[in-house]
């Protein structure tokens, strides 16, 4: 069937004038066309499968416009902690795991997702915790941020962290059992973890088996109305390039992925005639280039302007976090990237990380006199600063705001992390609106799950946890909550003629949900369910 009329529903189009419509008609794979009932149902001939929506809402296919979509279908492979709440219970759960499915040959035990701040404490788990689970399987659990990870003394070994005399990659910490020992305590930070050569240690499921687990993974993404999303990990060391690649080819691909190349591996996955702009090749292209700055505020290693406001125990007073590349270095690959004319994200939660990335593109802007349009992304954004809206604006960038932070954090960020007063301006999406910038929302998964219907709430509510509203003057309204998610998110991937609306001519990436968010009250946001999601006119998920 290549025609199908969608009627009596609530249609959100997000075009430019944020009209609503009674119905829809799809015709292979496109947006035939948008109007009344009446209109649209005279439209309609033999051949055309009509769908009585019954009040329900349609809206455009929801865009995840940062996250690491292999990595999240690892996580189906390996020991999920996101939910545990105390140090017993995650090793319990690693016992459990390693009792039930003992690695095979040399891989390790993964765990992900563990939050120390639901620790009594606050403490990190060490290699002395992980020791009672094993000594001799290596074993690895990553921070819900993912930019910290503890690893057991076999796993120390591996790294080549055991014993005293042994080298951290620049921007990278190993975290020590005393101030004045260099005895690994297992807790490793940014590039002691993330290094290229660093991320081959860890030996991960197989090829087959990662294949699998990112089909099992669209289905997933598809069940929280995302029809495209990101892996913005694609390297040479991890294979995912060519596990996406393998994908594509092999029609296993159901939603759309772009690839971002990383530092430094960019310029050998990217061809010189490389651009942001290239079409998709059976739901995948690599279009862009990735690499980062610092680390996750709720880890204490983003990089701040002032310090934090409870510096972690054994630094000093004056403790910012810190960056993790020199200016030299990241001007440097500016440059490359802009003489590829590559859009280029870049993780940035501090100011003072965001302040590096201004100073450095600008800088690479000048050198290489590039004037393309090429919309470099600033990802997670945690804590800009007002004034520095104004440059992000001069240059065209587009800041991608890890918002659910406000939820799940807030109360950490404002008791600990960046106190009372920063906390309210975490993730200013408000100001952004204030000067006409263009934004988009992530979870940045497997951090958290794409789940882009709890973003618009976050956006609107901006209520952590414990009920405390965090910033309500960068509260937005459900409209721009929803552009947020959809046109704005097309238009960072260079797709607003494809994507993101419902409009005559674009792919019917479309999803159908039980409540109108415009019109339900604003706390109830969160409680929308995604009854079916259509990708290019074909239904790839419905709700039992």
């Amino acid at each position: 069937m290549t025609k199908k009329l969608y009627f009596n529903g609530h249609v959100i189009t997000v075009d430019n004038n944020e009209s609503i419509a009674e119905a829809v008609l799809v015709e292979n794979g496109l947006i035939k066309a948008v109007g009344t009932n009446e209109e649209i149902l005279a439209l309609k001939d033999e051949e055309t499968l009509v769908v009585d929506l019954e009040g329900k809402t349609i809206m455009p296919g929801l865009i995840d416009p940062h996250g690491h979509v292999v990595a999240t279908a690892q996580t189906l492979m390996i020991v999920t902690l996101g939910d545990v709440t105390s140090k017993e219970e995650l090793l319990d759960r690693l016992k459990k795991e390693l009792k039930e499915n003992p690695p095979q040959g040399d891989k390790w035990l993964i765990g992900f997702g563990y939050d120390n701040t639901k620790f009594e404490g606050g403490l990190h788990p060490t290699k002395f915790d992980l020791d009672t689970v094993s000594t001799e399987v290596p074993i690895t659990i990553s921070h819900a941020s993912g930019h910290l990870a503890c690893v057991n003394s076999k796993g120390l070994e591996l790294y080549g962290y055991a014993g005293e005399d042994y080298v951290v990659p620049e921007g990278g910490v190993v975290r020590t059992v005393s101030e004045d020992s260099r005895e690994a305590n297992g807790v490793l930070e940014e590039n002691a973890i993330l290094d290229s050569e660093k991320k081959k240690v860890v030996i991960s499921p197989g090829f087959e088996d990662v294949l699998r687990a990112v089909e099992r993974v669209q289905k997933v993404y598809a069940s929280l109305g995302i029809t495209t999303t990101q892996d913005a990990s694609v390297e040479l060391a991890n294979g995912y390039t060519h596990i996406l690649d393998t994908c594509a080819n092999t029609g296993k691909l159901i939603i759309d992925i772009v690839g971002l190349a990383t530092q430094p591996v960019t310029t050998q996955l990217m061809n010189d005639e490389g651009t942001p702009k290239r079409e998709y090749k059976n739901h995948y292209k690599l279009a862009g280039a990735k690499t980062w700055l610092d680390g996750s505020p709720q880890g204490f290693t983003a990089w701040l302007s002032e310090p934090y406001h409870v510096v972690p125990a054994g630094q000093p007073e004056d403790y910012c976090g810190y960056g993790t590349q020199t200016d030299e270095v990241v001007t440097q690959y500016y440059v490359d990237c802009i003489n590829r004319n590559l859009q280029v994200h870049t993780h940035v939660n501090g100011d003072e990380a965001s302040a590096q990335f201004l100073r450095c593109y600008k800088k690479a802007l000048e050198i290489t006199g590039n004037k393309n349009d090429l919309r470099p992304v600033m990802v997670h954004c945690q804590c800009l600063r007002k004034e520095q809206l104004d440059e992000i604006k001069e240059i065209g960038a587009i800041p991608t705001f890890f918002n659910d932070h406000v939820r799940f954090w807030g109360d950490l960020h404002h008791d600990e992390v960046f106190g009372p007063e920063r906390a309210q301006n975490i993730s200013p999406m408000g100001w952004a609106l204030e000067k006409g910038i263009k934004f988009t929302i992530h979870q940045d998964p497997p951090v958290k799950l794409p789940n882009q219907i709890l973003g618009i709430h976050n956006a609107v509510n901006r209520k952590t946890e414990s009920g405390r509203v965090l910033g309500e003057h960068q509260r937005i309204s459900v409209m721009e909550a929803i552009k947020a998610v959809t046109i704005n998110g097309a238009y960072q991937y260079f797709e607003e003629d494809t994507k993101g609306s419902i409009e005559v001519g674009k792919l019917a990436d479309m999803i159908i949900v039980d409540k109108n968010p415009l019109t339900i009250p604003s706390e109830e946001l969160e409680t929308i369910q995604v009854l079916e999601t259509i990708k290019e006119g074909n239904t790839i998920y419905k709700r039992d």
